[in-house]
């Protein structure tokens, strides 16, 4: 029996020995080359820049217009980010049933008018309008569709008028108009 038994305690013996090695080898490297470089600190990332952005809001007259009259497209302009003012420049082409009257700080040129709204701030508010005149040969209940842009520096904006239309007025009642 004994030599069972010493046979079994050198069979059991090697396990331990083949581990042993393995054990100190996961334990970690050796060398000071071979260490685990601890993580590194995130630097905090840096603040994007917000986007410079601008937004033409337009309004138009709430009725129908009556053919030879005079009416007021207005708009506002709202520049976003940045930090610096710049140029604002409000532009529009009236379709042939309009015709341009006046604006402060716009001309026309034909059916194109440019309205200079100077240098604005970022978040500054700018507000303004045209006046144009029906035209007298304007279709009935034909509806009038007008579209404006606005530029401030590089950034651009467009956005149509809410569409009015040409009342159905008898030529005794546009006449008197």
């Amino acid at each position: 029996m004994l030599k069972v038994r010493g046979l079994a305690a050198v069979l059991a013996a090697v396990p331990l020995v083949v581990a042993v090695p393995l054990a100190g080898a996961v334990a970690g490297p050796v060398s000071a080359r071979e260490a685990p470089k601890p993580p590194k600190k995130e630097a905090p990332k840096p603040r994007k820049k917000e986007k410079r952005r601008v937004v033409l809001r337009t309004d138009a007259p709430e009725r129908d217009v009556a053919p030879g009259g005079t009416y007021a497209w207005s708009f506002a302009v709202t520049p976003k980010g940045g930090k610096r003012a710049a140029r604002a420049v409000f532009r529009a082409t009236l379709p042939a049933s309009l015709e341009f009257v006046h604006g402060r700080g716009c001309e026309a040129d034909g059916r194109k008018v440019a309205c200079e709204l100077g240098k604005v701030k970022p978040g500054e508010k700018v507000r303004g309008a045209f006046r144009a005149k029906v035209s007298a040969r304007a279709v009935p209940r034909r509806e009038i569709a007008v579209r404006g842009a606005v530029t401030w520096g590089k950034a651009r904006d467009t956005a149509a008028f809410p569409v009015v239309r040409v009342a159905a007025a008898s030529r005794v009642e546009a006449a008197t108009l």
